[in-house]
């Protein structure tokens, strides 16, 4: 069975009927939505939400839903690839060292062909585009695979990059420095060239995660999709840029368009996934030439500055590959919500020698550019909670010998406190106690037999436990 949106919501829903919510009533794209997604973050809870009805930025009732969260904690993660919790950033790694050629098929076997806008036609803003925070200026394309092909191999890269509406037939797309996009971008650019450009929206959570892996430059991106979602990626050709510009033939919509040489127009500000607003810049314009979808299509949106999960999880394989070249030991990452989803990292290490924590945390720093403060702690430290990888910071380090400092660095230009260019600094604590035979107190504890045996249902009744408060409830 071919891997798209539908098949994962209709299998998601049987497994987690209680994770998927949908709302018939109408609401508004303009900030209705968003803070809906709020209100779920704040009981830590981030359900797949389908809004029927949505208005769109016209003012008019949208012909089709709008789709939240398909990509919104590491449950739907792990349950997309067939992993779990733990381990589905090593195991959505390890996938793409098995790249899978895509394969042809013809418009007719095309569901994203099946409704088809052309020039004049068009118009972006009857889309259930989301209009997420009170300063951006208008709605965005959060969860498009903003797709291009380099000029001298043809190989497609794709990547998560917002576009800003401006306009019925207008995008202006943020394409960070040092992402391959820009490269292409500034490649077609310098030969005066217009560059055809590709959203695709809506698809399979796998196929997306594959799309979107970090890879080299001129490694294709499609083949990459292939690889996570354990199947080829089936293409299909474009209606507007030509035949040998190739499109997911199971998306939702492709948008097609072109982005001319040097043609840059005001873009932001927008609230990204650091929770701030980033300013106004000067960016490349998408002219869009035409739009194809499904017959009754979905449209997905990410809540960016709201849910952090996936880009943190996507980041957690690369960290974890580069980390375990050097240190074997090296037992699990995690990239918490708690540092924004991509600045904080921690690695957990069954430690050997005193020298492996040093050693995990400058490959970390030089394995993601997003990574700014990586702590390693041993592998008793349950690093998906916070509590206790503090509590390891709090009484396994001492800065003067623990805490590595490395001004200078790429980072995120989306860091509020980067320097201009993304320039940071970045750091890395020793949160491990000494290697053996070294001795350091033990920690607290009961014997397994009794913690396993023991549960708070044979002696307190269900519905009484349910009703105690959690710390921060008021």
């Amino acid at each position: 069975m071919t891997k798209d949106l539908p098949s994962f919501i209709t299998a998601y829903a049987e497994a987690f009927p209680q994770d998927v919510i949908r709302i018939s009533k109408p609401i508004r794209v303009q900030w209705e939505c968003t803070e809906i997604a709020r209100k779920f973050e704040r009981q830590n809870k981030f359900p797949l939400i389908i809004f029927e009805k949505p208005i769109t930025t016209e003012g008019k009732l949208s012909d089709f839903p709008c789709m939240i969260n398909v990509l919104g904690d590491r449950r739907k993660l792990a349950f997309a690839i067939g992993s779990t919790f733990e381990n589905v950033a090593i195991d959505w790694r390890k996938r793409c060292e098995m790249p899978l050629t895509p394969v042809m098929v013809q418009r007719k076997e095309a569901p994203v062909k099946e409704k088809m806008l052309k020039g004049n036609e068009v118009n972006l803003l009857s889309l259930p585009t989301l209009h997420h925070h009170e300063m951006d200026p208008g709605p965005y394309i959060t969860a498009g695979m903003l797709t291009t092909k380099d000029l001298e191999q043809g190989a497609y890269n794709t990547s998560f990059q917002r576009g800003f509406i401006a306009g019925p037939r207008e995008i202006r797309c943020y394409i960070s420095p040092r992402t391959h996009n820009f490269y292409n971008l500034k490649a077609f650019c310098s030969q005066g060239r217009e560059m055809p450009v590709v959203y695709w929206v809506g698809h399979h959570p796998s196929v997306l995660m594959g799309a979107h892996t970090r890879a080299a430059y001129m490694e294709d991106h499609y083949h990459m999709a292939g690889a996570v979602s354990g199947e080829p990626l089936r293409l299909v050709s474009s209606e507007t840029l030509g035949d040998d510009f190739l499109v997911p033939a199971d998306a939702e919509f492709v948008i097609e368009g072109v982005m001319r040489p040097n043609l840059f127009r005001p873009e932001g500000p927008f609230g990204e996934y650091p929770r701030y607003y980033g300013p106004q810049r000067h960016s490349p314009v998408f002219e869009v030439t035409a739009i194809t979808c499904r017959k009754e299509p979905i449209w997905h949106s990410f809540m960016v500055g709201i849910n952090n999960n996936y880009g943190g999880t996507q980041e957690e394989g690369t960290i974890y590959s580069a980390v375990k070249r050097v240190v074997p030991q090296v037992q699990r990452v995690y990239v918490p919500v708690s540092g924004s989803g991509r600045f904080h990292a921690y690695i957990q290490l069954k430690k050997t020698h005193d020298g492996q924590p040093k050693e995990a945390i400058m490959a970390a720093l030089s394995a993601s550019e997003w990574v700014k403060h990586v702590v390693v702690v041993d592998d008793d430290i349950d690093i998906y909670d916070d509590r206790w990888v503090l509590w390891a910071i709090a009484t396994r380090s001492q800065w003067d010998r623990d805490l590595v400092v490395v001004p200078g660095c790429h980072g995120s230009q989306l860091d509020p406190t980067s320097k201009p260019g993304g320039i940071s600094t970045k750091a890395g604590i020793d949160a491990t106690k000494p290697a053996a035979p070294k001795r350091f107190p033990f920690r607290l504890s009961v014997p397994e037999e009794l913690e396993a045996r023991i549960k708070l249902e044979d002696f307190i009744d269900p519905e009484a436990l349910s009703r105690v408060p959690g710390a921060r409830d008021k």
